[in-house]
């Protein structure tokens, strides 16, 4: 059994945030990914993290019937699992209004299609280890982020 756990940061929200996902298999720790954005919001990094974990188990070969990936965000599992559905038919759009995050909501949707395993929320911040891990990973990657920039303000 494959159990990825992914989460998203973000602070102030909009702002600087980082995403991750950790990679477990038979309860064992045996990859990580983590990254982030200067300009972006919490949706993104949780919708970003998700991405990442899909391509990743293709990229990986793993059995789609062997994995899970775990999301703290009921936004991106309900996303995920029914409203991407509806909006592919309404054109990426919720009907009248725009679609927010429209084209990262296609990725997911794509990546999905190509590798359908189990996506399930699980409750953040309540000690479930994956969770709590990926979470100070997402926050690292907020922080690696936010160095480097100002990093580069200074430089300038």
């Amino acid at each position: 059994m494959i159990d990825i756990y992914t989460d998203g940061a973000c602070e102030p929200n909009p702002g600087i945030g980082g995403w991750a996902f950790i990679v477990f298999r038979d309860g064992a720790e045996v990859n990580e990914r983590s990254g982030g954005d200067s300009e972006t919001t919490n949706n993104i990094m949780e919708m970003t993290a998700v991405l990442c974990a899909l391509e990743y188990a293709k990229m990986a070969a793993f059995n789609p019937d062997a994995v899970k990936i775990h999301s703290d965000s009921q936004y991106v599992v309900k996303g995920c699992n029914e409203w991407r559905h509806a909006w592919q038919r309404k054109g990426w759009t919720r009907g009248k209004s725009s679609l927010a995050n429209a084209g990262l909501w296609q990725a997911i949707a794509e990546a999905h299609d190509a590798f359908p395993c189990k996506i399930e929320w699980v409750k953040g911040h309540c000690g479930i280890p994956g969770n709590e891990l990926a979470d100070s990973r997402a926050e690292a990657a907020r922080t690696r982020i936010a160095v480097r920039d100002q990093a580069r303000e200074a430089a300038q």
